[in-house]
């Protein structure tokens, strides 16, 4: 009887052990987060403009 209930306990201890060590894993993780990008650009800024280089090579792509 002694060595059944020294199993049960064993068992609920690395039952127990285990748990804690996913909570704390849970716990420790960050979830990741967006960089904002460089200082005074905003979402309304364009930062593509057509100049006469950027047309030329997007022609030679094509071809």
């Amino acid at each position: 009887m002694k060595k059944e209930t020294d199993k049960r306990r064993s068992f609920l201890k690395h039952i127990l052990a285990g748990s804690a060590v996913v909570v704390g894993t849970a716990a420790a993780i960050k979830p990741a987060k967006a960089k904002s990008g460089p200082a005074g650009l905003e979402s309304d800024d364009v930062l593509y403009k057509e100049s006469a280089e950027f047309s030329k090579y997007y022609k030679s792509l094509r071809s």
